[in-house]
């Protein structure tokens, strides 16, 4: 019996390690996006348009296939076309074919998240997925500061070669990308699939056909999409429009701005620890009293942030890394650990894709936030528009905190009963 229970424990750890690393590869081939747009405002946002709205529509299928399918062939497979997709990007092709690569890119990382939630769902209890999601988020935040940091080192040291036409940041980002999906497969090959995972399948062949009814129809899973829809237009319109406010509107150089913008996600790093920790020191099951109290936070923060940012580089640092803590803390909190707790395992990969398929299209709405809303009122109305979503936000969060204890918990319950794994 000991010998299985440090097996099982062994192989929770082989899980855990592989998908951080797949979704970090992952995020790499998601953020340097920006690089290759162009120095226009208008076509970057385009190509955050067309990436975006190609990932939120692939959330939804990729939900589908992580549960029916299987969570670990779903995301090796969206890791393959990503791959293929952001690796071409490099030999720069024409404008159509460049399109046609950023819808295939989107499409496959529109795999990645529903998928690696569900295969945590399927191996972590619900006692000890706060904390295992807390420290599996960093995944993507640390994805996109390397992505950046990979970015702006080859733009320095491969001048000659860019000028020729060749984009090496896309070659050596899917280059990761292929690497973390090796280590993936062969972390995962030789896993059996846990009880929790094996009771889902049989539950998910009985109820295909009413799925997607039961996700819409959750109370739990509305309140949490709406939510996702105002904090993920947020998040995403500053990680990629940080650097471009902070040279255009408070005069940074280009390498001080981009120095200043590496505080929201680098120090954002500590946001998701901090909401797992919160959980299993006071708020255990209360997890929209937790969102909205960050979401009232993160309000407060971005009303006061023209006031920090005119008071020199320490109020801008301050105000951004708050930022960043408050939006990644709420974004785990909402998007991964509501969610999986919201469904029996059975319905996880498409409540995670149905929830973030609904928050992608707030980011595919948020390049038109910077391109029309800042060139007509400028950066600081931008930032006031960003209290009204938080304040919005944390208002649903206020009315989700009623539903805590419905049916869907018990739903979690009868999955665990069925053989849910244990600590």
């Amino acid at each position: 019996m000991k010998t299985e229970g440090k097996s099982l424990d062994a192989s929770r750890s082989q899980v855990f390690i592989s998908a951080w690393a797949l979704y970090a590869g992952y995020y790499i081939c998601r953020k340097d996006i920006s690089p290759g747009a162009g120095p226009g405002i208008s076509q970057l946002a385009l190509s955050l348009i067309a990436f975006g709205a190609a990932y939120a529509i692939s959330q939804f299928a990729g939900g589908v296939l992580a549960d029916s399918a299987g969570a670990r062939r779903t995301a090796l497979a969206g890791a393959g076309i990503s791959i293929l997709c952001t690796g071409l990007l490099a030999f720069r092709p024409s404008p159509y074919f460049e399109l046609a690569l950023l819808l295939g890119n989107g499409v496959g990382q529109g795999f990645g998240w529903p998928a690696l939630l569900r295969l945590i769902g399927e191996w972590f209890d619900r006692d000890e997925r706060d904390r295992v999601l807390g420290w599996w988020s960093t995944s993507y935040i640390l994805g996109g500061v390397l992505a950046t940091s990979l970015s702006a080192w080859l733009l320095v040291h491969t001048r000659i070669v860019a000028l020729t036409g060749f984009r090496p940041a896309y070659l050596v980002s899917s280059a990761v990308l292929l690497v973390a999906a090796l280590f993936f497969y062969a972390g995962t090959s030789r896993l059996s699939a846990p009880t929790a995972a094996i009771s889902a399948d049989k539950a998910a062949a009985q109820t295909q056909s009413a799925a997607w009814r039961e996700i819409v129809t959750n109370r739990r899973i509305q309140v949490i999409s709406a939510v996702y829809f105002f904090l993920k237009m947020t998040r995403y319109t500053l990680l990629f429009w940080l650097p471009l406010y902070l040279t255009s509107s408070l005069g940074y150089t280009q390498h001080s701005a981009e120095h200043f913008a590496s505080y929201f996600e680098l120090l954002g790093f500590v946001g998701p620890l901090t909401a797992a920790w919160a959980l299993n020191h006071g708020f255990r099951e209360r997890r929209m009293v937790l969102g909205s109290g960050m979401l009232f936070a993160l309000a407060f923060v971005c009303l006061l942030h023209p006031i920090l940012a005119s008071s020199g580089d320490l109020g801008t640092a301050v105000s951004i890394a708050l930022m960043g803590i408050l939006i990644y803390g709420a974004d785990v909190l909402i998007s991964a650990m509501a969610v999986l707790d919201a469904v029996p395992v059975h319905l996880h990969g498409r409540a995670a894709g149905f929830v973030n398929g609904i928050g992608s299209i707030g980011q595919t709405l948020s390049p038109f936030l910077v391109t029309i809303f800042v060139l007509h009122w400028g950066w600081t109305k931008l930032f006031d528009l960003f209290v009204f979503f938080a304040l919005v936000a944390g208002c649903i969060c206020v009315f989700g905190t009623r539903l805590q204890t419905d049916q869907p918990l018990m739903l979690n319950r009868s999955a665990d009963e069925s053989g849910a794994l244990r600590p």
